[in-house]
């Protein structure tokens, strides 16, 4: 992942506090199945490793479950956003966005809505990201690359993901 900048004058208090005080979508439980084969294919492998995908590993705020609209100072063009919120003992396996297989020329943003703490973590490939501060922005160098996250920490992580296509 490539550092882009810093946009913490983005970042609304309201919004932290929505997400804190809100449950979001229990993903991938409360989440839409797969319907497309990249979709399938990213459940075939974690089903496969032995992730129970009845099971919340992470909750999710999107368009529909969010009453602020979003719009990124740092994107241009067509794009969608959607928050990550994971409690403590929470995961994302890793695994590669399906949605990057069929939007043309998909770029992939990882926006940090708090300070990083001990036990937050971002695996990018091989590399772990930490010590982020609130309002970092890093793209992702390749948007079909293996990621996954996880907070063994003491108190909710929050991440704003957007991706931008054609």
């Amino acid at each position: 992942m490539k550092y882009v900048g810093n946009y913490v004058d983005f970042i609304k208090d309201e919004w932290i506090d929505y997400i804190m005080t809100n449950p979001g979508f229990g993903r991938p439980k409360e989440g839409k199945k797969p319907d497309s084969p990249a979709e399938v294919e990213e459940y075939r492998k974690i089903t496969e490793a032995g992730y129970d995908t009845n099971l919340v590993y992470f909750h999710m705020f999107t368009k529909e479950n969010f009453p602020y609209e979003i719009i990124p100072p740092f994107v241009n063009g067509n794009y969608h956003w959607w928050f990550t919120k994971m409690n403590p003992g929470e995961f994302m396996p890793m695994h590669i966005d399906p949605h990057t297989t069929y939007q043309p020329n998909s770029q992939r943003y990882w926006i940090a809505f708090q300070d990083w703490q001990p036990g937050h973590i971002i695996m990018y490939e091989d590399k772990v990201i930490t010590n982020y501060v609130k309002g970092d922005v890093y793209v992702y160098e390749e948007a079909r690359a293996l990621h996954g996250a996880a907070n063994i920490g003491y108190v909710p992580r929050i991440i704003l993901q957007v991706s931008t296509y054609d």
